[in-house]
């Protein structure tokens, strides 16, 4: 095996590569869709989107249904009924993760009043426990759909 694919040490970072007090110009490398290498400054980050300042996450339990607003980590936590949560809007920028944290199947659903999830549909269903999405806001009526943990599914236009 080949050392310099697969490091064999705990640190797989070499300690002088960590940016321990990042400024303005420091650029952020991303992948594009097209496998692209980009890079975005903080700077511009922080700019195009001002309510990522809204990390790190704060797990909000959330036991009776109402809406989401204002928060970055949402817990659905009551087996029975089943929770109905509604969030206004996508806001650019807002990252959020929801996630089913009771051990019920009530089928606990989030309907976003305003825009869709996937581009179609605007309602979110958990019926398990841990299942949950990251999603980032990127207009006022889309989110990005990070990652669909345990298969949320989606229906309704």
């Amino acid at each position: 095996m080949d050392n310099r694919l697969y490091p064999s040490g705990k640190q797989i970072i070499p300690t002088s590569w960590i940016e321990t007090m990042p400024t303005n110009s420091d650029m952020v490398e991303v992948i594009s869709g097209d496998s692209s290498q980009k890079y975005i400054s903080l700077l511009n980050l922080f700019r195009a989107y001002p309510t990522i300042a809204k990390l790190p996450f704060t797990e909000t339990a959330y036991t009776a249904s109402g809406a989401i607003s204002g928060v970055s980590c949402v817990a659905l936590n009551k087996l029975t009924p089943k929770l109905q949560m509604t969030i206004a809007a996508p806001e650019p920028g807002w990252l959020l993760a929801i996630y089913q944290k009771d051990a019920g199947t009530a089928a606990h659903t989030v309907t976003l009043t305003a825009g869709t999830f996937n581009g179609t549909n605007k309602i979110a269903t958990f019926n398990a426990q841990n299942k949950g999405l990251v999603l980032l806001g990127v207009s006022a009526t889309r989110f990005l759909i990070v990652a669909n943990v345990g298969t949320v599914t989606f229906s309704g236009t």
